[in-house]
This record gives C-alpha cells, sequence and structure tokens, in this order.
C-alpha cells in the first residue's frame, strides 16, 4: 500500500511541472482551434505566417469560449466553400465545427478557413448563443440568407471581409516568401 501511495506521489511530482509550464490555455480548457488532420494544420501554420487577419482571428478564439473543431470535407456542395455548425454547449464551452470544401486550392482553403474564424468570432463576442436554435437567431440579426448554400445557411458582411482580406495577404506574401521568412525567423 506504501509503495502505491509513494509512486501516485511521485507520479504527481513528476507531472505537476509539466503542467505548470503548459501555455494558460491549455490549463484553461485547451486549444480553441483544433484542426482535424495534419493537411489543415499545415495550411492553417501557412496562412498564420502570411496573413496578419488570419493571426488577429486566431488570438481572438485563443482568448473565448469557443472551442471549434476544423475538418476538410471532401463532400461539400460545389457551391458551398465552408460552413459552420453548432455543435454544443458543456460547462463554460461552446463547441463548433467547421467544414472546409476540398475542393479550392491551398490559399483558397485558407481565405476559406479565415472567414469560417471570422464566424466562430462573431459566435464567440455573443455569450447568448448556446444552442442551434440562438446561432440562427444570432445570424438573422447580424447576417443574411446566403446565396451560395444549398440548404439553408446565413452570411455575415464581417465574414466576407475577413475572407477576401486574408485572400490579398496571401497574395502579397506567396508561400515561397512565407516559407523564407519563416526560417529567418527560427535563426
Amino acid at each position: 500500500m506504501h509503495k502505491l501511495v509513494a509512486a501516485l506521489v511521485c507520479s504527481l511530482t513528476i507531472a505537476a511541472p509539466a503542467l505548470a509550464e503548459r501555455p494558460d490555455w491549455w490549463r484553461a480548457g485547451g486549444p480553441r482551434i483544433r484542426m482535424m488532420d495534419a493537411r489543415l494544420t499545415t495550411l492553417l501554420d501557412s496562412g498564420l505566417v502570411r496573413s496578419a487577419t488570419l493571426r488577429t482571428l486566431v488570438q481572438r478564439l485563443d482568448t473565448s469560449d469557443v472551442i471549434l473543431y476544423v475538418s476538410r470535407s471532401p463532400m461539400m456542395p460545389a457551391r458551398l466553400a465552408g460552413k459552420l455548425t453548432w455543435m454544443s454547449k458543456a460547462g463554460e464551452y461552446r463547441y463548433l465545427r467547421a467544414q472546409i470544401s476540398t475542393d479550392q486550392t491551398p490559399d483558397q482553403m485558407i481565405a476559406t478557413l479565415a472567414h469560417e474564424l471570422q464566424h466562430a468570432v462573431e459566435v464567440a463576442d455573443d455569450p447568448g448563443v448556446t444552442d442551434q436554435r440562438s446561432l440562427v437567431e444570432l445570424y438573422k440579426r447580424i447576417g443574411h440568407p446566403s446565396r451560395a448554400a444549398v440548404s439553408s445557411g446565413w452570411e455575415t458582411m464581417a465574414a466576407y471581409e475577413a475572407g477576401q482580406q486574408v485572400r490579398r495577404e496571401l497574395v502579397s506574401l506567396p508561400t515561397v516568401a512565407a516559407a523564407r521568412a519563416a526560417a529567418t525567423d527560427q535563426t
């Protein structure tokens, strides 16, 4: 019995410093943006190097109670580049899901990601959004019906503008230049 207690105390002592070294957001619910595959992670990393707007959106979500899961969707309707859906509210966190169409170039996918992150920020900015009904009410208030969606959907000017701004930023700093800039930052 004493050996079990000693082992438990020892393991807690070893684990405590590792927990203390984690960033605040880790101790407070973990990362707010959770990419569901390596390809999306690579696109996000590239976008963060190349776009101040994308960095701002990520920073805004990092300080919120919204946790966003992002996945690719090869089966998305052709007229839809991305979409945001409500998942759940659990404890102090609200969970959303963004899907990005795979039928786009990498830069288009990054811009679509920015568009969907802006939608997630809109939800984060309204603590009254706690379920699907209140999500729809938010978009009835701040948006307009989407023309691109095959099923009912909503759009906002802020999300449209975020996507367009990120597209402009990506064009002004192509991938090769971004890779050089990232390499310079690491030295």
